[in-house]
């Protein structure tokens, strides 16, 4: 007999700290589809709604298609945006009843106006629908904020092993097959869930180094070893949300009679995590990046700056100057930056036109007091653009993108990117929407902590990461937090852990 699977994702990871909010123009400026819309968006592409349709094809399923709404990383989800996206879920959820099964897509960090935890109140209300018995398999980002009630909601929890993430259809993938076989009766899975008294752990989640979260990885392999252990997934934790489940956590699906030993491995695996707690991976200031990019230079391949603390991946705000600043002033040729969200300098470099040489104030304009303000520039308008593009990289592989209407300004010897939608730089194609081709340029500037990465590691003759003071800097003791569990390290002192 054929399986009924509910398919849906819902998808945003919110940072407590920016004065923005995420409302529905941000979702669908990413995608918000719903129905047979997401077969035809999702098919054959790199993501976790793609690895559950293979999921599906393999095991002869049913699948019901529902509702997937994602929006890049921004502030807390406003309660109009979340009634919205859940109301037209559970609408479609109930008039396609009944099910076998439910695949969830989160990410693990949703915030939104209402619930410090907007991943257990989004499945709350799937299972006022569903009902409590049926399995659920969700998979998460490895930077997820993982309350213990997700834990109680969810049969089966998959997060990605990568960083950048490149395995979000394999993972996809894998949680299908998981519940494949709940929904087939050859297990009964649960989950327990264990965290360290940790903000800041795992080298937040790295695995393009050999460091402590590639280690994790493979302690947590072996331990899948045992009998009736089915997955083991370390999340790093995201540090840009005031939450009280903020940092690393351990998830461990395990089937019916094994939850002692589950527990068990998650007490191991964090209190490897804890051994790790010294191993961080820093950003550079901004003043020795630049000498270090000026001894760098000429180079016969590309060099990447990653701007890290104006990560629109972390809900950054992406229009911070300073480091452009620093390369114009720097001298620095050949070289490209983006993507620098200022829809209003966009519309007037638009007006202009192609050719025209213009006098503008660019960035700097949702918070001028974080990352340098309003930076005065005169450049020429080099490219205008709609922005739509499709990621070719090994992330997000065949969806479709947007950076909204576009434009490349040429200031000296910088080629600016100016997008109207953030994006982070963590594909190619993202150059390309306004004519810059990334592998004819001596330099790259990206607004991105690590996932650029993936798109630009392999063409890169080195890469440069700095703080150059935006919203996401690293240094946590910068921030208040008012909900976080206390003691926490680096924070507090933590005495007498693990006992």
């Amino acid at each position: 007999m054929t399986h009924r699977v509910a398919i849906i994702e819902f998808i945003n990871e919110c940072n407590t700290y920016t004065i923005s909010r995420t409302d529905m123009d941000d979702f669908r400026a990413s995608h918000f589809f719903s129905g047979e819309d997401i077969p035809r968006n999702f098919r054959g592409t790199g993501s976790e709604v793609g690895g559950a349709m293979e999921a599906a094809e393999a095991r002869g399923w049913t699948p019901v298609y529902i509702t997937a709404a994602h929006a890049e990383p921004g502030g807390v989800i406003t309660e109009e945006t979340r009634a919205e996206i859940t109301g037209e879920c559970l609408r479609l959820l109930a008039e396609g009843a009944p099910y076998d099964g439910v695949f969830v897509a989160l990410h693990g960090a949703m915030v939104t106006e209402t619930d410090q935890d907007g991943d257990s109140q989004f499945l709350r209300e799937i299972r006022s629908v569903v009902g409590p018995d049926i399995p659920l398999a969700v998979t998460l980002d490895l930077h997820a904020n993982i309350f213990d009630e997700l834990a109680e909601l969810a049969n089966i929890a998959v997060s990605f092993r990568t960083y950048p993430h490149v395995d979000m259809r394999e993972v996809g993938l894998e949680a299908g097959l998981l519940l494949d076989d709940a929904m087939a009766g050859r297990i009964a899975p649960g989950i327990a869930i264990r965290r360290p008294p940790m903000l800041v752990g795992c080298d937040d989640g790295r695995t393009t180094e050999d460091g402590p979260m590639r280690r994790l990885l493979g302690s947590a392999a072996r331990e899948m070893e045992a009998r009736g252990i089915l997955n083991v997934a370390i999340n790093a934790g995201f540090t840009d949300a005031d939450v009280w489940a903020a940092g690393p956590s351990v998830l461990v699906t395990h089937d019916a009679g094994a939850r002692a030993a589950a527990e068990a491995v998650a007490d191991r695996v964090c209190a490897e995590i804890w051994r790790y707690r010294d191993h961080w991976n820093r950003p550079v200031p901004l003043s020795d990046c630049i000498a270090r990019l000026k001894e760098a230079l000429p180079a016969d391949k590309p060099i990447v700056v990653a701007d890290y603390s104006d990560n629109p991946g972390s809900g950054a705000y992406s229009d911070c100057t300073a480091l452009i600043a620093a390369l114009l002033e720097a001298g620095v040729t050949n070289a490209a930056a983006g993507a620098l969200l200022d829809p209003e300098a966009v519309a007037r470099l638009a007006e202009a036109g192609v050719g025209a040489e213009v006098t503008l104030s660019i960035g700097g304009k949702i918070d001028p007091t974080v990352g340098g303000g309003p930076l005065q520039v005169t450049g020429r308008v080099m490219a205008l653009s709609p922005g739509d593009f499709t990621f070719e990289g090994p992330m997000f592989t065949g969806l479709p993108g947007s950076t909204g209407q576009s434009a490349c300004l040429r200031v000296d010897g910088l080629d600016i990117m100016l997008v109207s939608d953030r994006m982070q730089m963590l594909d190619r194609n993202i150059f390309r929407v306004v004519g810059i081709e990334p592998t004819e340029r001596s330099v790259l500037a990206v607004k991105s902590m690590q996932h650029f990465k993936g798109a630009f590691a392999p063409m890169a003759s080195e890469i440069i990461v700095t703080d150059a003071g935006g919203l996401c800097t690293p240094d946590v003791t910068l921030r208040n937090f008012e909900r976080l569990r206390r003691p926490i390290f680096p924070l507090d002192p933590v005495d007498g852990w693990p006992a």
